[in-house]
């Protein structure tokens, strides 16, 4: 997934994720590449906090759309493709599999982590959701709250 093509700890996996897309980029293209990525993640983190993403975010998708040239392929069943080649293209298509992610309503169950902004899918039952792991950003998280309330009793 693009979203977690970085793990929060400066370890950068975009280059690579880029590379199994069959796609050698450029330092412009990297930098295109990352404004997608963190807006992708904006959305997910309002995703979790139940509120719209941030215009600017959504401002910077839809141009890159536009540079992706999505249109609609008829093939077996109808579906969003990018005609663009190269970066544009491959952003082109996780953004036609957001698109689809709204449009089949699993888009609400993605979301990134309160604590470490890594996406992952709620599978819980009432979407209520709020961290990558319970037994790593939940319990971190949990932990800190307790021993806060440890030093001020």
């Amino acid at each position: 997934m693009l979203v977690n093509t970085t793990d929060g700890e400066r370890r950068e996996l975009l280059s690579e994720w880029l590379e199994e897309q069959g796609v050698a980029a450029r330092p412009a293209a990297l930098a295109r590449a990352r404004e997608v990525r963190e807006a992708l993640r904006e959305l997910l983190v309002a995703n979790n906090e139940r509120r719209p993403g941030p215009p600017a975010a959504t401002e910077l998708l839809e141009h890159a759309a536009e540079k992706s040239r999505l249109t609609v392929r008829f093939h077996l069943r109808a579906e969003l493709a990018p005609l663009a080649d190269g970066v544009d293209g491959a952003l082109g298509r996780v953004l036609a599999a957001a698109l689809g992610a709204m449009w089949d309503g699993s888009w609400s169950r993605l979301k990134a982590c309160r604590n470490c902004h890594w996406a992952f899918y709620d599978e819980s039952r009432n979407r209520s959701a709020a961290w990558c792991s319970m037994q790593l950003c939940g319990n971190r998280l949990k932990t800190r709250a307790y021993r806060r309330r440890k030093q001020l009793a």
